[in-house]
């Protein structure tokens, strides 16, 4: 068997590490330097990720269109670290705000929509630290009933 020479071993390692998703994943958005009101577009390829929100202030609009559902009603639901005294996420997909509705202890769900979701996620004061915001897409046919 043939010894890796110093150069291969930092190809395998660079390889490794890539793959490994070190550097983060395409459903691992990270909003450095987010302007309150600004309109952030998830990975159209993403039906579930987290958004990390540094130092969260004001609102945070996303907007999810994924690939998989472009004629197939969908919601995103929503799942933060924080408590929900944090944050409060609202539908805004038909133009108004609807606040999401609690599925469970820790989850928030938008309405079925076609072709696109668009959420506001509203920071309650100032946080002076990172947090995360797991999402996932889910259709009729996926959602599970509340305590199934």
């Amino acid at each position: 068997m043939a010894a890796l020479t110093g150069s291969s071993f930092v190809l395998l390692l660079c390889i490794v590490v890539a793959k490994s998703g070190f550097f983060g994943s395409p459903c691992e958005e990270v909003t450095y330097g987010m302007v309150s009101g600004q309109l952030y577009n998830v990975t159209p390829s993403c039906t579930q990720g987290k958004v990390s929100w540094n130092y969260p202030n004001g609102t945070l609009r996303l907007s999810f269109a994924p690939s998989d559902f472009k004629t197939t009603k969908f919601a995103v639901c929503f799942e933060s670290h924080a408590n929900e005294s944090t944050f409060d996420v609202l539908d805004v997909t038909k133009g108004d705000q609807q606040p999401c509705k609690r599925t469970s202890d820790t989850e928030v769900c938008t309405d079925y929509h076609i072709n696109g979701v668009l959420t506001d996620v509203e920071a309650k004061g100032i946080l002076l630290f990172v947090n995360e915001i797991r999402y996932r897409v889910i259709t009729t046919e996926l959602r599970q009933p509340v305590g199934a």
